[in-house]
Formats: structure tokens, C-alpha cells, sequence
């Protein structure tokens, strides 16, 4: 529900996309705004998420590792889709994996039996994938027990019938190709970097 116009100055901005830009929550450190900024398509990537989100509430799944959603706010920059800010203890948004490993500052075994907990994850609550990439799941690696990732963007079903939806073996299927796909981009990072 769109409540009181909420300034987003470029403080706040934590990270930007080809077509949205994210932004913390003025008046809560725990939530970020996204924002459309460039609307490539008829239906905003806010709009498919937001639908998408609404049917995994409807299904009552477990939010281990997705940020929860909380609905539309109007900014000074447009309209915006509100989320969990996945954060550190310190309260700093948590890095992409992408930037954890090109950094060096994890290394893909670190990594390698959280990402097969994430797998399992979205197998079991058969969660669908726009673009599942290293750069669309963050990690918190201050956790005392073991890493844990968080698909922070790159959700959704796009498929034109979506009988993976309806038919669970069909949609367990979905999700083995969808995580093929990404364990075949993941595999730049398996390799030891020449000269370490």
C-alpha cells in the first residue's frame, strides 16, 4: 500500500542494476527500496516480482533464504517495491558472491556446502528463477555456524503456461535446469587463480 512520499537521496543508494536501482529505507535500516529506472519491458521487473512474491506467500514457504517482501511505497523517484536489507551484524548490505570471489576474500570451497543448502532450498520449496547469477545472491559470511546465501534478485516465473507451477514434478525439473545452468556459470570460480 503506497503510504507518504519518501525521499531517496544518493546516500541511500546501495547498488544499481541495468533496470532497477536499490536503495536503503529512509525511515528503517532494515529494508531497501527498489526502484525502476529504466523499464525495458511492458511489465517492470517490480511488477513480476511483486506477483511472483505474492504467489510464494499464498504457498506459505520458508523464507530461510529469500529477504521478504513488504509491499509499494512511493519515493521521490517513482514508485518502489519494498524488501528485507540483507544485512551483516554491523548493518552493512551484505556483498554478492560475485564480489566475494572476484575479490578473493572467499574462495569457491568456502562456499561450496552453502551452495548446496541454497540448492536444496529451492528444490524443495520449488522456487522458480529469472536469472539466477553470482551477482543476484548475497552472503553473509559472519554467521558463527557457516555461510548463508540469499537470492536477493533474479526470482520469477516466465514461463508463458506455467504448468511447472502447478505440477510439482514438473516444477522440481524447472529447478534442476534452472541450477545446471547456473553451476556452469558458477564454474569460473572452481578453478585456482594462476600464481596462488
Amino acid at each position: 500500500m503506497l503510504h507518504d512520499l519518501l525521499d531517496l537521496d544518493d546516500s541511500l543508494l546501495i547498488g544499481q542494476g541495468s533496470e532497477r536501482a536499490c536503495f536503503r529505507h529512509p525511515n528503517d535500516d532494515g529494508l531497501c527500496i527498489k526502484i525502476t529506472h529504466r523499464n525495458k519491458s511492458r511489465r517492470s521487473q517490480n511488477a513480476r516480482d511483486h506477483a511472483y512474491y505474492r504467489k510464494l506467500e499464498k504457498r506459505d514457504i520458508a523464507w530461510t533464504y529469500l529477504p521478504r517482501m513488504h509491499g509499494w511505497v512511493m519515493t521521490d523517484r517513482g514508485e518502489g517495491l519494498v524488501f528485507d536489507l540483507m544485512q551483516d551484524r554491523d548493518g552493512k548490505p551484505l556483498d554478492t558472491l560475485k564480489h566475494l570471489l572476484a575479490r578473493r576474500e572467499i574462495h569457491y570451497a568456502d562456499i561450496a556446502p552453502a551452495l548446496e543448502r541454497f540448492h536444496r532450498y529451492l528444490l524443495d520449496n520449488r522456487i522458480f528463477t529469472s536469472d539466477l547469477r553470482d551477482s543476484n545472491i548475497a552472503c553473509d559470511m559472519t554467521r558463527a555456524d557457516s555461510p548463508r546465501l540469499y537470492l536477493i534478485d533474479g526470482l520469477g516465473d516466465h514461463d508463458f503456461i506455467k504448468l511447472a507451477a502447478i505440477v510439482p514434478m514438473l516444477g522440481r525439473s524447472k529447478v534442476e535446469r534452472q541450477w545446471a545452468h547456473f553451476m556452469r556459470r558458477m564454474a569460473k570460480w572452481r578453478e585456482p587463480a594462476v600464481g596462488n
